[in-house]
C-alpha cells in the first residue's frame, strides 16, 4: 500500500485519538529563544557549484557571509548534521561522487565528518554556538530511512567490533562502539574551537537509531527484523506498547552510550558539561500526542532523559492528525507538564508555492496560512510568537538556503542565484526582535 494512502487511511481514523483541549501557558523560560536559522546541511556544495544569494542590498558568495547574514536577522546558533561516513568522495574530474552501494544518493556528501567540522569553525569564526545532530547512521536516517553505522573510515572503532558486522553486535558491544565513537565527535569539536550548548543524538528517531530499526537485521533485538514496513506508519496508533517493549528501549541505550561518550571527551579536557543538554528529535507527521510522549517517556525509563524534547513540524505534508495544530499545542503541553522539560522544533518549514519534485506531497494549506510569501512569513511569526509563551525553546526553520527544499526555502532561485522572500527579509520582525 502506497505510503499516502496509508496516511490519508489513519488520518480518518486518527480522528478517535484527537479531540479538542485548552492550553494553559507553561512559565516563560529564563533561557533567550533559539532562532535557529543555519545554513543548511546542503550549503558547503551549492557554494562550491558557484551559488549566491541575494537579501535586500546584502549579497553572500561564501557560507560565512550567509551565516553571518543570519545573524544579523536574528539567528542565534548554527547546526549541523553527522553521518558515519567521514570523508567526501569526488571522481576523477573533482565533481562529487555521490554513489553508494551502486545508487546515486543525494546524501552522500553532504553530512560527511570533514563537512561537519568546516562548519563547525565557520560557527567558531562568527562567534556563534552551534548544535550538532550525532545521526550514527552511514549516510543518513530520519523517520522512514534506517541505516547503522558504518565505522570503515575510522579503523579504532572498527576494531572494537572484533570482526564482526553491524547487525552481529549485542547491545553491550554497540554501546561500547556508539561511547567511542561520541567521545570522539566531542572531542573533535572542542578542539576546532566551536561552543555547542545543545547536543541532539538520531534524527526523527521514532523508527530506529544506530542500526536498531523496524525491518533491520539486528542482534540487540532479532524481532525487529520481522517488523513490517507499515508499522512506521501505523505503529504510532496501534503498536505504541509493542514500539516501547521492543524498539525504543533500545534506542534510549544507544542514545546514552553516545551522550556518555561525549561527556567523557569534556571531562578529559577538562571542561565543565553540567551546562549542556542532550535531545533528539522525532517526526510527527506519523505520531500522535500518546506516541510522541511515551517516545520520550521510554527514554527517560532506558536511562536517556532528554533535557530538550525535539520534534519535526511540517503542516503542509500528509499526516495521521487531521487538526495539526492540536497534535503540535497538545503535544508541547503534554511533554512540559508529563516530562517537565521544553520542546524544540528541530525542524519546520511551510511553502510560499507549490512544492514540486519529491516533496510534491506536501502541497496542504494549513489553517488560515495560504501557499504565499506572506502565508509562508505569518505561519513562522505566529508559530514562534505562541512558542515563547508556550514552552517551546525554540525553532529550526529546516533548509532555508536549499534550492531543491522547492517552496519552502527562504529564497527564490534563478539560476544559481537565491534571492531572499518575505519570510528572510522582514525575519527580525517575524521572530519578535
Amino acid at each position: 500500500m502506497a505510503q499516502k494512502t496509508v496516511l490519508t487511511l489513519f488520518a480518518l481514523l486518527s480522528v478517535l485519538f484527537f479531540t479538542s483541549c485548552d492550553y494553559p501557558e507553561w512559565p516563560a523560560s529564563d533561557e533567550p529563544f533559539r532562532v535557529a536559522l543555519s545554513l543548511s546541511p546542503f550549503s558547503l556544495n551549492q557554494f562550491e557549484d558557484g551559488y549566491s544569494f541575494k537579501v535586500g542590498e546584502e549579497t553572500a558568495a561564501t557560507p560565512e557571509e550567509l551565516q553571518s547574514i543570519y545573524k544579523n536577522l536574528g539567528s542565534t546558533e548554527m547546526y549541523v548534521r553527522i553521518a558515519t561516513k567521514r570523508h567526501v568522495t569526488r571522481n576523477d574530474d573533482g565533481t562529487l561522487d555521490n554513489i553508494v552501494d551502486g545508487k546515486e544518493d543525494e546524501n552522500s556528501n553532504v553530512h560527511t565528518f570533514d563537512q561537519a567540522i568546516e562548519l563547525c569553525k565557520i560557527a567558531a569564526e562568527l562567534d556563534m554556538p552551534i548544535n550538532p545532530e550525532i545521526m550514527c547512521a552511514h549516510i543518513y536516517m530520519d523517520m522512514d530511512r534506517q541505516e547503522a553505522p558504518n565505522f570503515d573510515e575510522y579503523p579504532e572503532f572498527n576494531e572494537l567490533m572484533n570482526g564482526k558486522k553491524w547487525s552481529e553486535l549485542s547491545l553491550d558491544e554497540v554501546k561500547a562502539v556508539l561511547k567511542a565513537y561520541g567521545k570522539f565527535v566531542a572531542g573533535e569539536f572542542i578542539d576546532a574551537g566551536c561552543t555547542v550548548n545543545n547536543w541532539n543524538i538520531g534524527n526523527e528517531a521514532n523508527n530506529g537509531f544506530a542500526g536498531i530499526g523496524i525491518g533491520m537485521k539486528t542482534a540487540v533485538n532479532p524481532e525487529l527484523e520481522d517488523a513490517s514496513d507499515l508499522m512506521k506508519f501505523t505503529g504510532s496508533l496501534f503498536s505504541v506498547y509493542w514500539l516501547k517493549e521492543h524498539l525504543w528501549n533500545y534506542e534510549a541505550k544507544a542514545m546514552a552510550a553516545v551522550k556518555e561518550g561525549v561527556l567523557e571527551a569534556y571531562a578529559e579536557k577538562g571542561l565543565d558539561a553540567s551546562g549542556l543538554k542532550f535531545s533528539t528529535h522525532i517526526a510527527t507527521v506519523v505520531a500522535t500526542t500518546r506516541s510522541i510522549v511515551s517516545f520520550f517517556k521510554t527514554l527517560k525509563e532506558n536511562g536517556f532523559a532528554v533535557d530538550v524534547a525535539g520534534i519535526s513540524f511540517y503542516p503542509s505534508a500528509t499526516s495521521i492528525s487531521i487538526d495539526k495544530w492540536d497534535l503540535l499545542k497538545r503535544t508541547v503541553v503534554r511533554i512540559n507538564h508529563e516530562l517537565e522539560v521544553p520542546v524544540f522544533i528541530a525542524e519546520f518549514s511551510y511553502p510560499s508555492g507549490k512544492m514540486s519534485g519529491p516533496f510534491k506531497s506536501w502541497n496542504k494549506k494549513f489553517d488560515k496560512y495560504s501557499h504565499s510569501q506572506s502565508g509562508q512569513a505569518d505561519l513562522y511569526g505566529d508559530l514562534v510568537s505562541w512558542g515563547k509563551k508556550n514552552g517551546i525553546a525554540g525553532v529550526r526553520y529546516w533548509a532555508p538556503d536549499y534550492e531543491k527544499w522547492y517552496g519552502m526555502a527562504m529564497f527564490e532561485f534563478e539560476g544559481k542565484v537565491g534571492t531572499a522572500k518575505t519570510i528572510l527579509l522582514n525575519h527580525k520582525e517575524l521572530i519578535g526582535k
